[in-house]
């Protein structure tokens, strides 16, 4: 029962910092790989969160598969 309540209490948290991150990070930043000419515009915050995601999910299938392939 406590780790439900502290574990949804966590999550609150986790949210507000998130909306409290993409709040002071709203500019935008430009985007572009060097020999190719096209460019995209988008929020920083954006770049961020999507970049952690990325990192997060790529961590958890490595650890299935490293876990998989132990056995």
């Amino acid at each position: 029962m406590f780790i439900k309540i502290l574990s949804k209490l966590l999550l609150i948290c986790f949210f507000f910092l998130v909306i409290f991150f993409s709040i002071a990070n709203s500019e935008t930043v430009i985007l572009g790989i060097w020999p190719l000419e096209n460019r995209i515009e988008i929020p920083l915050f954006f770049l961020t969160i999507v970049s952690l995601t990325l990192g997060v999910f790529i961590g958890i299938f490595l650890s299935i598969y490293l876990k998989i392939k132990k056995k």
